[in-house]
């Protein structure tokens, strides 16, 4: 007897059964069987605490076909019975019910994983989703659903194996490159060779004690919406040796190297582009000095030095000469190393270490040169300093523009009064789009062209279409940094500043700047805060929670082309690639249709014309209306009413 047998296995005994009997049946020249007397009773197996078992047996010979009558318990069960009355009959019955079977189970499936991917998806705590199976569960009669969420979610045992202890208060687990790969491949497809983005920085998890993650992420070029942690540091300081906080990584990236990975018998080989970290990050894992010592660029020998009690890298006419990975590994310039010994980085084969960090926009650019900047208009020294009325000023004009920032945009524009607030995206969007704006006749024609330098420059290492420029951006770049000390003072010229000049060697290295910035990683970051539900095991939960993430499979593949326009404004503006502007009014399945500008002016023409970078004031919108096909556009664009006039900028960005 097969009692013990799940449901499942009777279905699918039953199924190969009726098949057989087919099979058999449809033999004439071996079999000859009289149809009319062909009766076959199964039993209903729909009563779960009484089911039971069949076996059947069918004896084909040459001249018949005998079926045993397999039933157990008929006397507590329903029975159906099936009246063959052709060959056809009995398959085309026990398969319809195998049909609907498959379906009631294919539901039961689908309401189970829905409720799993709810859970996950908005971080529901355990106990409300186990309340929620309970009232599911007992009230509207879905008793198939679990009662407890851990079987819904696919938990595994509660111990975790292969913590390693790094001190007394400090552990550190590793997830896996490899493991993160193959949870990509199962989202899009992978080349034969794929290039990973590392990015490595300290989280703090609470303001009332030094708990702090320091998690080792990445993700797939081009793809920086999939990141996924390869592994994750929890102590109460940063980890005090730093190779010995990346030897899992390395050890695994080395293998990876020198064998690859192989993903549905593809062989996949994988090479590590770059790694984004802060300064105080990167000097940590370097085991270099950190941005307020001496000879700590990356990049060049460049010493610094002592002015105003700080330590500044004024502009050198000539440059200084540039650091190699020859360098690095034989320690040449001592100045430049705080320890005895180098990062274990420099075991991973083919890699030039100096290239592999990159200088990141986002803490070098935004959170440095252009909050320096505005720190300086509003705080800085007496003879740089703005009047309190230009900084208000340029706050009211700041929050005018808010009805015309775009979805695009996380966050609208915030008054200068609140900059020690203000994210790095924030800052990015007033250095990109709304700074050329309102700072206009607010700050000195100097002042105004040397920010222009920068905003140019950044624009072009950030867009896709424009390497043409890229000389044109390091002259800029050299520009700023050489005419900074000149307007705000040689002692302002910091780490950061000084990092500019060594920006467009990154663009050589890797392409635009946003494939090698720390902007994806630093958005994973909060995702990877919102996994903590106490403060006790922080790293135990975020194992637990990744778990399920992966069990349940939250991840979906979007199109990085999506289109994020439509007839509404303020998104309702686009450029095509003829350098029309069109004001959107309708859109079909494939074209737009919508108003031209019929009259477009440079709103600079110094030190480039804004022409160029397709930023204009635009005049005069048509009455008449225009078609284009979808394929036509080339940018969605900002458009700020200030001032009477109309500026159009093309968006860079999209969340």
């Amino acid at each position: 007897m097969y009692n013990s047998r799940s449901y499942r296995t009777k279905r699918r005994r039953i199924q190969n059964e009726l098949l057989a009997l087919e099979s058999s049946c449809s033999n004439d020249d071996d079999n000859n069987v009289d149809d009319d007397d062909l009766v076959l009773n199964y039993n209903s197996i729909t009563n779960d605490q009484n089911r039971h078992d069949c076996s059947c047996m069918v004896e084909n010979n040459s001249k018949s076909v005998s079926i045993e009558d397999l039933s157990v318990g008929f006397d507590n069960l329903d029975h159906t019975q099936y009246v063959i009355s052709n060959n056809e009959g009995a398959s085309i019955s026990g398969l319809n019910k195998i049909h609907e079977d498959d379906v009631h189970f294919n539901h039961k499936k689908n309401v189970k994983h829905a409720i799993g991917k709810w859970a996950v998806d908005f971080n529901v705590p355990q106990n409300a989703v186990n309340a929620l199976l309970d009232v599911l569960k007992n009230k509207a009669g879905l008793d198939f659903l679990p009662k407890d969420c851990r079987t819904l979610l696919h938990n595994k045992s509660t111990k975790i194996l292969n913590l390693r202890t790094m001190s007394s208060t400090a552990e550190y687990y590793h997830f896996g490159l490899g493991n993160g790969i193959k949870r990509c491949a199962s989202i899009f497809s992978l080349d034969d060779k794929v290039k990973i983005a590392i990015g490595i920085d300290g989280l703090p998890l609470s303001k009332c004690s030094s708990s702090q993650f320091w998690p080792i992420l990445a993700y797939i070029q081009p793809h920086h919406k999939y990141v996924f942690p390869v592994g994750v540091y929890h102590g109460y300081e940063k980890p005090k040796d730093s190779n010995e906080f990346l030897q899992d990584l390395i050890s695994e990236i080395v293998e990876l190297t020198e064998n690859g990975i192989t993903i549905a018998n593809l062989k996949i080989q994988i090479q590590i582009q770059v790694i984004c970290c802060d300064a105080p990050a990167k000097s940590f894992i370097m085991r270099i000095k950190g941005h307020s010592g001496f000879s700590s660029c990356t990049r060049c020998v460049h010493e610094g030095e002592y002015c105003n009690n700080r330590i500044c890298f004024p502009y050198i006419d000539n440059g200084s000469a540039s650091r190699t990975h020859d360098d690095y590994v034989c320690m040449k310039d001592e100045e430049h190393h705080i320890s005895s010994t180098i990062s274990c980085i420099s075991l991973i084969p083919g890699i030039d270490i100096i290239s592999l960090f990159s200088m990141d926009y986002m803490h070098l650019v935004c959170l440095g040169a252009m909050r320096k900047l505005i720190n300086l208009w509003i705080k800085g020294p007496l003879n740089i300093r703005l009047p309190s009325w230009k900084i208000k000023l340029i706050s009211t004009s700041l929050c005018s523009l808010k009805i015309n920032i775009t979805n695009d945009f996380s966050r609208k524009p915030r008054s200068l009064d609140e900059i020690n607030r203000w994210k790095a995206t924030e800052l990015r969007q007033f250095l990109l789009y709304t700074g050329i704006v309102v700072l206009k006749n607010v700050l000195s024609k100097e002042c105004y062209q040397h920010f222009l330098a920068l905003n140019i420059a950044m624009r072009i290492l950030l867009g896709s279409d424009l390497s043409q420029y890229l000389n044109f951006a390091k002259q800029l770049l050299e520009y700023f940094v050489k005419t900074f000390q000149v307007l705000y003072g040689k002692q302002f010229v910091s780490h950061n500043i000084h990092g500019l000049l060594h920006l467009t060697d990154d663009y050589i290295q890797n392409g635009p700047l946003d494939s090698c910035s720390a902007f994806p990683f630093e958005n994973y970051m909060k995702s990877l805060k919102s996994m903590l539900r106490k403060h006790e095991k922080p790293l135990q939960q975020v194992i637990k929670r990744y778990e399920e993430q992966c069990e349940i499979g939250n991840w979906k593949f979007e199109n990085e082309q999506k289109i994020n326009f439509n007839s509404n404004k303020p998104n309702c503006y686009v450029i095509t690639h003829r350098g029309e502007i069109v004001r959107i009014v309708e859109m079909l399945n494939s074209s737009i249709i919508g108003h031209k500008f019929n009259v477009k002016e440079d709103l600079y023409d110094i030190p480039i014309k804004s022409s160029k970078l397709d930023i204009y004031i635009v005049k005069n919108l048509s009455n008449d209306l225009v078609q284009f096909s979808i394929t036509d556009v080339k940018q969605k664009l900002l458009i700020f009413d200030f001032e009477n006039k109309q500026i159009v900028v093309p968006i860079l960005h999209h969340n």
